[in-house]
């Protein structure tokens, strides 16, 4: 069987001035712009990639298409994220995830697109259950990444759209919409295994656990992001 985990969610920053004189794109140009998003609220470690093989904008391209995602050029930045736990029944479950950020120019303001374009991930927790986990992914097997040749029987997907709104009185507030889907294959004699275990209740229990931590990162994000718009503005 497949379990399909997903979350999403959508907020907006507190109203800030918008300067004339002062070019959003080019705030959104910024070096240390964007990784203040990928951050999030539990401090992520973050650090650009400086060389990007054929493979990893292979992978990249794809996961735009998977999406509808706008298709990468070599303009884009790519970064690699070690993100915090998500929590599972029994388990945490940490991931390393490679990220595609691109500016969308436009006449009025700019945004961000970042797509999730690989990740691989590691368990702790019952022993029992990081052994279901290990086995359902491949990790005993020595597959930890999701681009790897050998099959992987997990499956993520990640769009985050962040761009601005304009507000009235000549200000504007920073929006994100994040998306985040997690398919695992699980074999149905382990569900059976499990003490009160259904796809339903991992289902929905998954679920919860991805939207919590977008809503958890989302707004220290956004607010994190205005703080350094506020300073730029500033300078």
């Amino acid at each position: 069987m497949t379990l399909n985990f997903e979350g999403s969610s959508s907020i907006m920053s507190r109203p800030v001035s918008l300067i004339e004189g002062k070019s959003m794109h080019d705030f959104f140009a910024l070096p240390n712009t964007a990784p203040l998003i990928l951050r999030g609220s539990a401090n992520n470690q973050v650090n650009q990639l400086e060389s990007i093989d054929a493979e990893l904008f292979e992978q990249y391209k794809y996961s735009c298409a998977m999406l509808n995602a706008s298709l990468p050029t070599a303009n884009d930045r790519i970064y690699e994220v070690t993100t915090s736990a998500v929590r599972f029944p029994g388990l945490r479950v940490m991931s390393h995830v490679t990220i595609g950020v691109k500016i969308i120019e436009s006449t009025d303001f700019p945004s961000y697109e970042m797509v999730l374009i690989r990740d691989s991930t590691y368990a702790e927790g019952n022993r029992l259950f990081v052994w279901f986990f290990n086995k359902i992914t491949g990790k005993d097997k020595g597959n930890t990444d999701s681009s790897s040749n050998v099959k992987s029987d997990q499956t993520t997907f990640s769009l985050n759209r962040f761009g601005v709104v304009l507000k009235e009185n000549g200000m504007i507030s920073f929006e994100a919409n994040a998306n985040l889907i997690v398919r695992i294959r699980f074999p149905s004699f382990l569900m059976k295994a499990i003490p009160g275990a259904s796809k339903e209740k991992f289902e929905k229990t998954g679920g919860a656990s991805l939207q919590k931590a977008l809503e958890d990162d989302l707004p220290a994000a956004l607010e994190g992001f205005r703080q350094e718009y506020v300073l730029w503005l500033e300078n």
